[in-house]
């Protein structure tokens, strides 16, 4: 059974509406932002009460654990700082002085982010080991 000119044109409307539906209805909807920790410190209103992701790098000493197991280190890039305040357990690769992305808000009375997720690099878990001969 072959569908109409009509009828075809009808199905095609509505696939092309439930398509721009989708598109329009919840445009930030599972999308994060992604920024470095420098343009967070710059513009802090942009990124207060919004969940977002920050990367930067943790400074040396300041990791600190409060009683209540929460951590406090600061991250930095571009020499612009911020404080985080960490709520789970760290991940086997974090290290000060390594590379971080969290996932949290911004807390602007503090101008502290807080968050859960957190995902670090260990730089020097990659590198090459001296006189281990390459793959060619």
């Amino acid at each position: 059974m072959a569908l109409t000119t009509g009828t075809q044109i009808a199905i095609g409307g509505m696939v092309a509406a439930a398509v721009a539906f989708l598109v329009f209805s919840s445009p930030d909807e599972g999308v994060l932002e992604y920024v470095y920790a420098d343009v967070v410190v710059e513009s802090p209103g942009d990124y207060v009460g919004r969940e977002f992701k920050v990367h930067g790098n943790v400074v040396e000493d300041s990791l600190r654990q409060a009683d209540n197991g929460d951590y406090y280190f600061v991250i930095e890039f571009k020499g612009k700082r911020l404080k985080i305040v960490y709520d789970d357990l760290l991940p086997d690769t974090f290290a000060e002085g390594g590379e971080v992305v969290l996932t949290g808000r911004l807390d602007e009375d503090e101008m502290t982010m807080r968050t859960s997720e957190m995902t670090a690099k260990c730089p020097s878990k990659y590198e090459e080991e001296p006189g281990v001969p390459t793959k060619t």
